[in-house]
């Protein structure tokens, strides 16, 4: 895959906001240059954020370069877009003014998200242990980073949008349809074909929801689109929302957060509990840094609207939505090479001062050491050390 976030370089401050927000340690300062490791960043916009001077960056796809290239266009909203209007008819004038862009059909995809929520219930208290679900490909990434132990506990569904990409594809058989994913945040954007290149997914291109908003506000009328959404799709987008007090389902929202309960789930110390739903985003997908509006109205936005969520329950085929979950990662180590890895990178931090200053570039002194074992730096990195052998 093609690189995600890019590092524009020329008005950055070196203020180091960047890798000491990062929750995977993936971002390092080498000879005044920001470096994203892709092995480790887990796309989850942190640092994006924290940049003051904006040169952290997510380039998407551009519609009028793209759209001519097929006979027929669609676009899937997310049903977190819900969390930004105030009634339900703004929210089909919205897709309304979204289909004037130049789409030929406005898909949602909240009736497959609502029979995924309920089979997640459903199946985790028939299944025995606890197990996980997120359809945020920056969770998932984060179990398959950080807890890999953890990573066939992930209920094998596969990601909604991806899912209703394949029966677009169906259902407009013999015709050149593109399809194209609206996303309310960069780990979304990572599932498509373009602009990262993902070929195996069923969604040719991403765009973020901030790009074409002030083009779809203009475009706004009177008019309704004819679309409806599924309750429990609506549902599991949201974490507050997300099952109730008599089922045996934690839910837990933001990276800091999951990565703790996390921990406990690792170490067996999270008892009576069935299902862990979980969010990378405040209040879950409608915490995506791409919505325009903000996760508090938002909660009560959508529960506002929650008579209008009309559209029918739908069954689902097993070849439809199950997967087989296996770790991609590029090299997998027998425990013997791991625990060797980890006596060498111990080896060198103890050589460190471990003060997690950054001033050497990277967010902690592990990060150094894990670097230095790489052999990609010099332990002259370190300017407390340099500086105490100069004593």
């Amino acid at each position: 895959m093609k690189p995600v976030v890019s590092w524009l370089g020329t008005k950055c401050e070196h203020c180091i906001k960047c890798l000491k927000s990062c929750p995977a340690d993936a971002i390092s300062i080498v000879n005044h240059e920001v470096q994203i490791d892709e092995e480790k960043c887990i796309h989850c916009d942190v640092c994006i954020k924290e940049c003051p001077a904006r040169v952290l960056k997510v380039h998407g796809v551009h519609m009028n370069e793209t759209m001519h290239q097929h006979d027929y266009n669609v676009v899937l909203i997310p049903t977190s877009i819900l969390s930004d209007m105030k009634s339900y008819e703004d929210f089909q004038r919205m897709c309304e003014a979204i289909l004037k862009l130049g789409f030929d059909a406005v898909e949602q995809y909240s009736d497959i998200e609502g029979f995924l929520y309920k089979k997640a219930i459903d199946e985790s208290h028939k299944r025995e242990g606890i197990w996980l679900t997120s359809f945020c490909p920056t969770i998932n990434q984060l179990i398959e980073k950080n807890y890999p132990t953890l990573y066939e506990r992930i209920l094998p569904y596969d990601y909604p949008v991806e899912i209703a990409a394949r029966r677009i594809r169906k259902k407009h058989q013999g015709k050149d349809v593109g399809i194209y994913s609206l996303c309310e945040c960069v780990g979304k954007m990572i599932l498509a074909k373009e602009p990262f290149g993902n070929e195996k997914s069923a969604i040719d291109y991403a765009m973020t929801i901030s790009h074409v908003f002030p083009k779809m506000n203009k475009l706004k009328s009177d008019i309704k689109y004819p679309i409806q959404m599924n309750k429990y799709g609506v549902k599991s987008n949201v974490e507050d929302l997300f099952g109730n007090r008599s089922l045996s389902v934690v839910r837990v929202e933001g990276l800091n957060q999951s990565k703790s309960l996390l921990d406990l789930v690792e170490f067996d110390r999270i008892q009576h509990v069935d299902l862990v739903a979980m969010y990378a985003c405040y209040q879950g997908c409608i915490g995506g840094y791409y919505l325009w509006s903000n996760p508090f109205e938002g909660c009560y936005n959508i529960e506002s609207m929650m008579e209008h969520y009309n559209a029918e329950n739908i069954d689902l085929e097993e070849n439809e939505y199950l997967i087989q979950r296996e770790l991609n990662r590029q090299e997998i180590k027998s425990m013997k090479e791991r625990m060797a890895w980890f006596a060498r990178v111990n080896e060198i931090l103890d050589t460190l001062p471990q003060y997690d200053c950054g001033a050497c570039g990277f967010a902690n002194c592990r990060s150094l050491a894990q670097s230095i074992a790489k052999g990609d730096v010099d332990i002259q990195a370190c300017r407390v050390k340099r500086k105490g052998d100069r004593e």
